[in-house]
This record gives C-alpha cells, sequence and structure tokens, in this order.
C-alpha cells in the first residue's frame, strides 16, 4: 500500500507544479483585465450592459467547481460546505468536475447542466460555461449568480470561497471584492500603466467595445478560478497521499515488530519445549 501512495504521490507532485504555474502565471493578466475594464467604466458614459442589471429577486444560481476525482483530502468537502448556505429547493446550480455534479445530485438539489473542464483548463471550456450563464441572466431566468471554489494559497493551504458572479459591477468597489487569486499580485506599474490614461476612444462604438471587454473579463475571471481549483486538487492530493504513504509505512513498522515478537514468542517456547523433553529423557 506504501508502495501504491508513493507513486500517486509522485504523480501528484508532477501535476502540482504544473497546476500551480498556470494558477500564478494567470493573475497578472487577471490583473490587468479588472484595471482595463474598471477604468474604461469611467469613461462609458451612461452605457450599461445587460449583465451588469442589478436586480432584488431571489431566483440565485451556483456556479459549483469542483474536481473529477477524489483522494485529495477534505478539499472537495470544505467547498461544498459553502454551498449549505443556500436554499435547497431554490438555488439553480452548474457544476464543474464530477465530484461537483455527484454532490449536487446525492443531496438533491436542482443542477441545470454539468460541465466538464481538462486537468490544464482552457478558456474555451469557461468561455462556455460564462456564455451559459450569462444568456440565463439576459433572459431573465436568474437574478444573480455565484462561484463557489476553492482558492490556492500554498501547497499546504486552499481556502473554499464564494464570489459573486453575476450582475457584474461597474464600480471598483466590485473589482476589490474579487478574491485574492484574481488579484493577489497587483502591482504600482501595472495599475499606472492604465490609470495614466486620460481619454478613451470607442471604436466602433462604446457597446461593441465594452460588452466584449466585459465578456472577455468573466470568461477568464472563471478561467482563473479552474485554474486555482486545479491547483488546490493536486496539492491536496499530494498532501494526502504523503500522508497515506506515512500512515502505511508506521502501520508496517508496528506489524514488523507485532511479527518479530510473535515470532521471538514461539522460537522460546519451542526451546522450553525441547529442554523439557531432553529432561524428562533423561
Amino acid at each position: 500500500m506504501a508502495k501504491i501512495t508513493k507513486a500517486m504521490q509522485m504523480v501528484s507532485i508532477s501535476k502540482m507544479k504544473r497546476a500551480q504555474q498556470a494558477a500564478i502565471f494567470g493573475i497578472p493578466y487577471a490583473d490587468m483585465l479588472s484595471d482595463i475594464l474598471t477604468q474604461v467604466t469611467q469613461y462609458a458614459g451612461t452605457y450599461q450592459h445587460g449583465l451588469m442589471e442589478q436586480r432584488t429577486g431571489d431566483r440565485k444560481l451556483i456556479i459549483l467547481v469542483g474536481t473529477d476525482r477524489g483522494l485529495c483530502g477534505s478539499l472537495n468537502t470544505n467547498i461544498f460546505r459553502e454551498v449549505a448556505k443556500y436554499d435547497r429547493d431554490t438555488t439553480l446550480f452548474v457544476t464543474l468536475g464530477a465530484k461537483a455534479a455527484h454532490f449536487v445530485q446525492k443531496t438533491g438539489r436542482l443542477l441545470i447542466v454539468d460541465f466538464n473542464y481538462s486537468d490544464s483548463p482552457k478558456l474555451s471550456e469557461a468561455r462556455m460555461v460564462c456564455r451559459f450563464v450569462a444568456q440565463l441572466f439576459l433572459d431573465d431566468e436568474i437574478d444573480s449568480a455565484d462561484i463557489v471554489f476553492s482558492d490556492y494559497v500554498s501547497t499546504f493551504k486552499q481556502v473554499p470561497l464564494t464570489w459573486r458572479f453575476l450582475p457584474a459591477g461597474q464600480s471598483q468597489e466590485f473589482f476589490d471584492g474579487m478574491p485574492e487569486a484574481l488579484r493577489r499580485t497587483k502591482t504600482a506599474e501595472m495599475q499606472k500603466s492604465v490609470k495614466d490614461i486620460g481619454e478613451f476612444d470607442f471604436e466602433p462604438n462604446v457597446s461593441a467595445v465594452y460588452e466584449s471587454l466585459l465578456l472577455r473579463s468573466l470568461d477568464y475571471q472563471l478561467l482563473q478560478i479552474m485554474r486555482e481549483v486545479r491547483a488546490s486538487e493536486h496539492s491536496a492530493r499530494m498532501v494526502s497521499m504523503k500522508q497515506a504513504t506515512d500512515n502505511a509505512r508506521d502501520m508496517n513498522n508496528k506489524l514488523q515488530l507485532v511479527h518479530n515478537n510473535l515470532r521471538q514468542a514461539s522460537i522460546t517456547k519451542e526451546l522450553l519445549e525441547i529442554g523439557a523433553a531432553a529432561g524428562a529423557d533423561g
């Protein structure tokens, strides 16, 4: 068993490094998109996209991002615990990952559709989910949408988070409210590169430019979240497999000690019997 879990640990280490790099390298681009969209909003005048419409209804949709496989400790359990605060009978769910879909179905919640995403998440996969959810919002099927996922902090720490996805905000407060995973590498130089722009010209028009920028920003934010979950998954699985390997080796050492004690006791018993037989013959 220790050999099996050790092999799984080594596989997880390899995947973990790639997933962590993808998550970290994607953050600056997500930062820049948020900064650009924030600044463009100030020059968009009275234009407001349909995805920004603030609604008072309680028709909520949750985008639940989980893993495809288990053996990653309490990662999925912690993510699913965030869902408990939403009403079971009225909240709709869109899931990413087999474990998320299984949880929603098992607990009797309302699952609309389950999306698959690869071990190295792609923008096309995030775009498919975003367009589906955005269309539900524009068709007035839902009033808001949240994303529940695991934020990768470090190899040994992953934090479940909930972030408002729709309606999209058009103020700095909205972007400041993003999970730290999406804006943790902001630098003064990056922000200055956008904020020093004094005027924007929109070609062909404000609506076309703003809609394209807004949708691309939402696509990429979800992509970054998918990367965070993958990094969290492989990190948690690596730690879990290491603990399993250590436990298996500890169990092996204990069993070896028990085996040696029993063997020694058996040998001692045989020697006593031989001695007793020899004494009787004498």
